[in-house]
């Protein structure tokens, strides 16, 4: 299993610790490949929507964000990690993310993207965990993410060292019930969740489609593109 790491922060703490827990729990073979934030992607998205018109390729910050989602594209598992900054997921984590607005089932998800798995880890010495998941999941889901499996844990400590070994057993119990739940590529199949998204926005595709054309208004890269996958006329990303 290939696994690619996205660490939403280059501090080595608490955070870092439980991922590193949860990838000691997994059995087989796999390798991992991981970056850190920011310096893996250290620009902000401006906005300027050319892969919207165009694709990522073109993206002004193509030398960052290009050989990231090629990693992402090509991994089984996916592993996203960030502590709570003021109740939400790092900024640069937030950063990255925006320069894959495209690649939401609303434009063109990649057919990949409905095989793979994904976990999110997070922690806090409190609250703010569920903002996290959030912020994260948001992009996970909409990208077509088949499975997405969460590891969060209240610390009440910034120190790995002085947390509780109730409360590392706690970490210890949940990455071992998720690496249960992963699977091998060949059998993961979309959670009803990402089923439903997908037919919801085909029908929305079908409607803006039409409307356009009562409108005598070319229609938009988007139907093109799903379109070309045959979604439109009954396909499926999924098996």
């Amino acid at each position: 299993m290939k696994i690619f790491v996205i660490n939403g922060t280059e501090v080595k703490g608490c955070t870092y610790a439980i991922k590193e827990t949860f990838l000691a729990t997994l059995s087989g073979e796999h390798t991992v490949e991981e970056i850190y934030l920011p310096s893996a992607c250290p620009e902000f998205c401006t906005g300027c929507k050319q892969c919207f018109y165009t694709d990522i390729s073109v993206c002004p910050h193509k030398e960052y964000s290009m050989p990231i989602w090629q990693a992402i594209s090509s991994a089984d598992l996916l592993v996203f990690t960030s502590p709570v900054y003021v109740f939400h997921a790092t900024a640069q984590m937030k950063a990255l993310l925006d320069h894959y607005a495209t690649k939401w089932m609303a434009h063109s998800p990649e057919k990949q993207m409905f095989k793979k798995q994904a976990v999110i880890i997070t922690c806090a010495a409190g609250a703010g965990m569920g903002n996290v998941i959030k912020d994260i999941g948001d992009s996970l889901k909409y990208w077509g993410t088949a499975r997405v499996y969460r590891i969060k844990q209240s610390l009440f400590d910034s120190d790995w060292e002085r947390v509780s070994e109730k409360r590392k057993g706690s970490v210890i119990k949940q990455s071992r019930e998720i690496a249960r739940k992963i699977k091998p590529t060949d059998r993961v199949t979309p959670s009803i969740g990402i089923k439903l998204r997908f037919f919801i926005m085909k029908s929305a595709q079908k409607m803006i489609h039409n409307d356009l054309l009562k409108k005598g208004q070319p229609e938009t890269r988007d139907h093109i593109y799903w379109q070309s996958n045959g979604w439109l006329n009954g396909g499926k990303p999924w098996k």
